[in-house]
């Protein structure tokens, strides 16, 4: 069998994430390879160094969220119930799991990384009492630098969707500036058209990621309550008929349907992105059909469907579309405007109505389904009570 303090010792010399043990007082008594690198010093100009002197918590625990986003699935933040340091002593985060610090190098240069941070105990006896021996401190350098990557490639990507109408307003403006006198009317108006269009154009991107941010730092407010599907359906089409007027469009929803709890605007943001793709993304004079019925045994979910006739999503684009930025690389993709943020908005305003999304696709057909809540009559009862 494989002696226990031989594992101990190959983790802490091969494990590319930096790791910390401190005693009760917070100074360091081990520490590995990667985190020594990581401070730009040695193992041994760590031993007896206060933790707190590298690893600041209290500035940036409420990062988390906004930094890896509330729809992620690979990272789990933690309860958040623990305490900060101080400047006399470093105190323990108690009871949490990953949150966001500052790391301090050797060259006062401050980097935010996920950091785990619990306290150890002698035995499982002690694990609810506040006789810690020391602390168990890792630094998650693997996830910051994926976490670096992404944010670089979305800053890279905005700046080229911001780009690309900003050239227009500037090269439209500029010729109306420079020749305005020698355009006849028509000109102008064709000009000044296309700069509103691609003003509008902006404000939608903007508005897109001003939604993305929200969401991701849950701060996005909702007010549920049980809403008429139906309803909330014909009022979508309704609203955006100049944009899907070259389709025939088909509402298929019993009578009866147990109404859905959600967010009334945020439902609306559903169905307006669902139901505008369908009809962007399929040959004009094609049908939309927009239907839904109830699941589950005692009918606790509501589910409804928006099913085009375009040319259907290839099977390995299925799990890259609710990406942000996450357009197809086709010619009907090509030529429609898009900012490639509305099905990762939709998908995490469903999740944050306690719902969900699937997509199904083969080509002339293409389906979202998406499940939500069901507000019954027991159940609207059942919550007014509560």
């Amino acid at each position: 069998m494989i002696n226990s303090d031989f594992i101990y010792q190959c983790l802490l010399k091969n494990l590319s994430d930096g790791l910390l043990i401190s005693g009760p007082d917070g100074c360091i008594q081990i520490a590995n390879q990667s985190f020594a690198k990581l401070i730009g010093c040695t193992v041994n100009e760590l031993i007896g160094k206060p933790c707190n002197q590298f690893i600041r918590f209290d500035e940036h625990e409420s990062d988390y969220d906004t930094v890896f986003g509330a729809d992620n699935d690979h990272y789990q933040k933690g309860n958040g119930n623990g305490k900060t340091e101080s400047n006399e002593a470093y105190e323990t985060i108690a009871n949490t799991n990953t949150k966001m610090a500052a790391i301090l190098n050797s060259a006062g240069l401050e980097s935010l990384m996920p950091v785990t941070h619990c306290p150890l105990y002698e035995s499982d006896d002690q694990v609810n009492s506040n006789n810690a021996i020391g602390y168990l401190t890792i630094i998650y350098i693997v996830q910051a630098d994926c976490l670096q990557q992404a944010q670089t490639e979305f800053v890279s990507t905005v700046s080229h969707e911001l780009r690309t109408p900003l050239t227009s307003i500037k090269g439209f403006a500029d010729t109306i500036l420079r020749s305005g006198d020698k355009l006849d009317a028509g000109q102008q108006r064709r000009y000044v058209g296309i700069i509103k269009d691609q003003a509008d154009r902006l404000t939608r991107l903007v508005e897109d990621l001003l939604a993305v941010s929200r969401l991701e730092s849950k701060k996005m407010q909702l007010t549920i309550r049980p809403i008429d599907l139906q309803e909330a359906v014909e009022r979508v089409v309704r609203n955006i008929a100049d944009k899907i007027g070259g389709h025939r469009v088909v509402i298929d929803i019993p009578a009866g349907l147990p109404h859905v709890w959600a967010d009334s605007d945020r439902l609306e943001q559903i169905l307006t992105n669902l139901i505008d793709n369908a009809a962007k993304y399929s040959p004009s004079a094609t049908t939309v059909t927009i239907s839904a019925n109830e699941q589950g045994k005692n009918a606790e979910m509501v589910l409804f469907s928006v099913t085009d006739q375009g040319g259907g999503i290839p099977e390995e684009h299925l799990s890259k579309i609710f990406t942000k930025f996450g357009r197809l690389d086709n010619p009907l993709v090509r030529q429609t405007e898009g900012t490639g943020l509305g099905l990762y908005i939709t998908r995490s305003l469903v999740l944050a109505l306690g719902g969900k999304i699937e997509v199904e696709s083969t080509p002339g057909r293409t389906t979202f389904s998406v499940q939500l809540p069901a507000a019954s009559l027991e159940e609207q009862a059942a919550r007014g009570r509560g």
